[in-house]
């Protein structure tokens, strides 16, 4: 699990060496950013969700959490932007602030993204391949996109990088977390867990 989040959360340190030895353009930034999304919302909708519902004696449960935890990231989605939004202007100058909420958001859904490989693996004693490759593209688009706003609002490349290494390794540790609390349940008799 530990490895599969890694994998997963390392497209961060991807996307910062990408934006930093290519200096892509805004385009092409939205076309990944585009991109990252939409694997990733095609793999929690497909492989995730529709297996839960399919194993699960509670299906009502499946969306509640997954109605909890959307809500979750739009308010706190919400919250980065009242506290971390650039003000309003030219685009140069908005783009400069847009970074740091950029980067507070990989953190948003990294930790669940490597919560859930952690979890699956314990459960199941099997990685969701998908879900690792998925958060590996959206990862990188995120990384980036925040990146190049990152070093305009004057934080230097180490600490950028930094960053990103920092939210890969929280990242790894949740995986861990989650696996070891499911597996300490499992063993327990966490039956609660499969419905």
């Amino acid at each position: 699990a530990a490895v599969a989040a890694a994998i997963a959360a390392l497209g961060l340190v991807v996307g910062f060496a990408i934006a930093e030895r290519f200096k892509p353009q805004r385009r092409f930034i939205g076309l990944m950013m585009g991109l990252g999304a939409g694997v990733l919302t095609a793999v929690v909708a497909y492989a995730l969700v529709l297996e839960t519902v399919e194993s699960s004696e509670r299906t009502w449960l499946v969306g509640a959490g997954l109605s909890a935890g959307a809500l979750v990231f739009y308010f706190g989605s919400q919250w980065l932007d009242g506290h971390f939004a650039a003000p309003t202007g030219d685009d140069e100058s908005s783009s400069a602030g847009a970074g740091l909420p950029l980067a507070l958001g990989a953190v948003l859904d990294g930790i669940p993204e490597s919560m859930v490989i952690g979890i699956a693996a314990a459960l199941t004693g099997e990685i969701s391949v998908p879900l690792v490759i998925a958060a590996f593209i959206a990862n990188t688009s995120e990384s980036l996109a925040a990146t190049p706003d990152l070093e305009e609002s004057k934080i230097s490349r180490n600490q950028v990088l930094l960053i990103w290494v920092a939210i890969v390794t929280a990242s790894v540790l949740t995986a861990i977390l989650g696996y070891e609390v499911i597996s300490g349940l499992s063993r327990e008799g966490g039956a609660i867990f499969n419905g």
